[in-house]
């Protein structure tokens, strides 16, 4: 409960970053394990000093749902990268094979009282408040498919790079779930693509493959599956080539009215989310999928 907590109060946050045990290597530093915590990392971050950029690594099996316990570890890992000025670029990929994130945790959301959907959209909120303004240079190494909240994580980053794999998906898919991207998804999706790219988008639930997602810009780039990480190592080093505060100034011009939305209306949207998801038509629709889920690995 600690943990999830610190999401809320910045103060218990930063007391649970002192809890982070470093493991230098060879100018790396291995953030991912923390004490008293029985149960494996959800997250792997290896943060080369001399170059001053961190890989961050998504493992939690099978498919890096977004639970409440994964977000917040995330969270967690992002604050203290932040707070390292030495860290100027974070890579995002995935540990898990032929996916990138298969979005929020359905169990969050399904059957649970409104004060744990409120805890659970909270962090939700958290992750793309200190993703999509973040200082580091941000890059999505895309090695699998990422629907919905993965692709929400995508597209927090400044730039990304995607697996050229036809079997691999991408996009916010939620109307195909019966439920609905808040605002701040789909502005997020509209400073990315466009506005009719959006609106097709989300009313229709699509997902796109890796090549047509090329094609309307929801990444920038595509690349042989095994070349995904060096690719996206290698773009990195082009970008801290520009003066920090020069490309922090302009991301933040850019991403400010986006950022300020939410930020102005977070417990508003906390309170539609948990009125629109605990609704019994929804929770129904919610219970089909997971049923349809149940079927299809049986």
């Amino acid at each position: 409960m600690a943990l999830r907590a610190a999401v809320r109060n910045k103060s218990a946050l930063s007391a649970l970053l002192s809890q982070l045990s470093p493991c230098s290597s060879h100018g790396r530093v291995c953030v991912t394990q923390m004490r008293n915590n029985s149960t494996s990392p959800k997250i792997k971050v290896d943060f080369d000093q001399s170059a001053g950029v961190a890989v961050m690594r998504l493992q939690s099996p099978p498919v890096n749902s977004l639970s409440l316990d994964f977000l917040t570890e995330l969270c967690i890992n992002l604050e203290k990268l932040e707070m390292d000025k030495s860290c100027r670029g974070l890579i995002i990929t995935s540990s898990q094979p032929k996916v990138f994130s298969a979005g929020l945790d359905i169990m969050e959301m399904y059957g649970k009282s409104p004060e744990s959907c409120g805890e659970f959209w909270r962090a939700v909120q958290e992750m793309w408040l200190k993703l999509y303004s973040s200082n580091m240079i941000t890059i999505a190494a895309i090695n699998g498919s990422s629907p919905a909240g993965g692709c929400l994580m995508s597209l927090t980053c400044d730039y990304r790079i995607m697996a050229d794999n036809p079997r691999y998906s991408i996009g916010l898919n939620e109307t195909q779930l019966g439920i609905v991207a808040p605002f701040w998804f789909k502005d997020t999706m509209v400073n990315t693509v466009g506005h009719r790219t959006t609106e097709l988008a989300l009313e229709l639930g699509l997902l796109y493959n890796s090549s047509e997602a090329l094609k309307i810009g929801l990444v920038d780039k595509l690349v042989p599956e095994d070349q995904v990480l060096t690719t996206a190592t290698q773009t990195m080093t082009k970008w801290l080539a520009i003066p920090d505060h020069a490309r922090q100034i302009t991301k933040s011009m850019m991403r400010k009215p986006t950022i300020d939305k939410l930020t102005s209306n977070r417990e508003a949207d906390i309170q539609n989310f948990v009125s629109f998801i605990t609704k019994d038509s929804i929770q129904k629709s919610l219970r089909v999928y997971l049923e349809m889920l149940k079927k299809r690995k049986g």
